[in-house]
């Protein structure tokens, strides 16, 4: 059956029938969470206001006030506020004599970081994304495209030999798996990873079900099933705008965003195989 006769039989069925339809709706519920992913960090990094951790002058100060210990420990910038990335050099003098002389060394913050107690755990502040470490944010972004890279060369190649099926459920367990593990990392460098990992299925789910929805109706309603996917990547990408403004917590913010995904396994079960890739590969009875 050459593939000029797929496009026959499909104008006979319907070039976007029933079937057709419900076949893109499954397709494009994983574009949800590919936005998601796509644009999460960064709500996950907000600005924070911070300060060098300079609680080694409570060992002479005990009943400092805190605004009294930053005084005597912080430098302040041209217009009089706290430096946010140095510190005074810590000395091993009396109270009295730090008051009476002042310090006047300076040096980055060795101790790590203060965050207002009332902000809520971010990226930014539970792995000190600021000062000498911020670069570490614009990092982990730059991984996350190379896993999209990764994934395009990975999985593109891989749905034409095996198929669109199993390459798009792969991708979605990978992304389930390492989406809802990135919210139990304890270190920065595993989040990293863990992202670089859910960049590559965000590539496969994207170029799998665009590949099954597009492949499945006429050539005519193609353009309507790409227009669709892009609506629904629209459509998450308001979705993670309303779910990080009501979760300030990354961590629950990753599995609110991650987890439904689980959900989808149903493809399982329901989900075809390209009739186009079937005939590619002589399978015509399937």
């Amino acid at each position: 059956l050459p593939m000029s006769g797929v496009g026959e039989i499909l104008k006979v069925l319907g070039d976007f029938g029933p079937f057709q339809k419900w076949l893109v709706l499954f397709t494009l519920f994983p574009c949800l969470s590919v936005a998601f992913h796509q644009f999460c960090q960064l709500f996950m990094v907000p600005h924070v206001p911070h300060h060098c951790d300079t609680g080694w002058i409570r060992a002479v100060g005990p009943n400092l006030t805190e605004e009294e210990q930053l005084n005597l420990t912080l430098p302040r910038d041209a217009d009089g506020v706290y430096e946010q990335c140095s510190m005074y050099s810590p000395v091993d003098w009396d109270l009295d004599s730090i008051m009476a002389y002042g310090l006047n060394a300076t040096e980055e913050c060795s101790s790590g970081w203060v965050y207002p107690l009332e902000q809520p755990p971010s990226l930014l502040t539970e792995f000190d994304l600021v000062c000498d470490r911020k670069h570490l944010n614009d990092i982990s972004q730059s991984i996350y495209m190379m896993g999209l890279f990764l994934g395009a060369m990975i999985f593109g190649p891989l749905s034409d030999r095996i198929g669109r099926r199993p390459v798009l459920l792969i991708s979605v367990f990978l992304q389930c798996l390492f989406g809802v593990g990135i919210a139990f990392v304890p270190h920065f460098y595993v989040y990293m990873a863990f992202r670089c990992v859910v960049g590559a299925s965000v590539s496969g789910i994207t170029m799998t079900i665009l590949a099954l929805a597009t492949e499945w109706v006429g050539a005519s309603y193609r353009p309507t099933a790409v227009l669709i996917s892009h609506c629904c990547f629209a459509i998450g990408q308001m979705i993670l705008a309303g779910l990080s403004y009501g979760i300030r917590n990354w961590r629950l913010l990753e599995i609110a965003g991650s987890a439904p995904l689980f959900a989808f396994f149903f493809y399982i079960w329901v989900l075809p195989e390209s009739a186009r890739w079937l005939v590619t590969k002589g399978r015509i009875e399937e």
